[in-house]
């Protein structure tokens, strides 16, 4: 594996102690590194819940967390820690609705499977921006 000649073994299995910071009530976010590596809400998720290299090595098993708790920070913490917890990050009366529909349910599927999800509608202020043409779908 390449990043054991760059990183040392101990280093590696606590890239990113998500489980760690969880157990101590540390509130965090997950999100993409933009430009560098695309924008994809369900691989950050996937790979939060997996810590998967692109060689099937996990990196630091313990510290996986689980999806409900991925789901969670990309939503409801990260709009905590940007202080906008009263207009996003949850679907209320009187917040944005901004949200997508998917073809499985992230809780209910097999966690290596999450990044293939597929997006069937994207609603941005109550507005449908997206809809995926591949699939018979229609959203009322």
């Amino acid at each position: 594996m390449l990043l054991s000649f760059i990183y040392h073994p101990i280093i590696l299995y606590r890239i990113n102690p998500l489980k760690e910071a969880d157990d101590l009530g540390i509130l965090y976010k997950l999100h993409s590194d933009c430009p560098i590596t695309p924008i994809s809400t369900l691989f950050s998720v996937w790979a939060a819940v997996n810590r998967l290299t692109i060689d099937d090595i996990v990196l630091g098993p313990n510290q996986r967390i689980d999806v409900e708790t991925a789901l969670k920070a990309m939503t409801i913490y990260g709009a905590k820690l940007n202080f906008e917890e009263d207009k996003i990050g949850t679907i209320e009366v009187d917040k944005y609705s901004d949200f997508v529909v998917l073809d499985q349910d992230p809780t209910s599927v097999e966690p290596i499977l999450i990044k293939d999800i597929q997006i069937l509608s994207t609603i941005i202020n109550g507005e449908v921006v997206y809809e995926n043409k591949e699939v018979d779908f229609v959203l009322n």
